[in-house]
């Protein structure tokens, strides 16, 4: 939509599913940056107009909501380690695998560096991830949600 202000969006993870994440942003016009630890996984999003960001600090700063779409608490923690200073300000949405302690923990690591933290579920395949049907499920703290970046279409 032309004329339609978009929030723009960090994705950490181009596996699959952050692969199919950042692709469906691209395509609704958000300016998009991307990181992964493998930098050739952003090379089909960076022909699509992606930014890809050399390093998580980068990433983090080049946006005002940063989604991570990796496999545990852990893996994002270690990626978003060398950001922590970048996040403070930031809506934090964490799509990844674990239980609800690591939730717990994520959520207190990342109110200590300042975001405002939303933990995450995708419940569909990369293939069905855009405008068409789609389910999610997200969870957080009343306090971490209100005035975080809104995404449209």
């Amino acid at each position: 939509m032309t004329g339609h202000h978009r929030t723009p969006v960090t994705v950490v993870g181009l596996g699959s599913m952050g692969s199919a994440l950042a692709e469906a942003f691209v395509d609704a016009g958000h300016a998009v940056t991307v990181w992964n630890r493998t930098p050739s996984k952003a090379a089909s999003l960076v022909a699509k107009g992606a930014v890809h960001a050399r390093a998580t600090d980068e990433a983090v700063a080049a946006s005002g909501l940063v989604i991570t779409c990796l496999t545990t608490y852990d893996d994002t923690l270690a990626a978003l380690g060398p950001a922590a200073a970048a996040l403070d300000g930031r809506a934090l949405v964490t799509l990844n695998s674990g239980s609800p302690a690591g939730a717990r923990e994520m959520a207190a690591w990342a109110d200590g560096q300042g975001a405002r933290y939303l933990d995450g579920a995708i419940k569909n395949v990369p293939s069905a991830v855009g405008p068409r049907a789609r389910s999610s499920t997200t969870a957080g703290i009343a306090r971490s949600s209100t005035n975080s970046p809104r995404l449209s279409g």
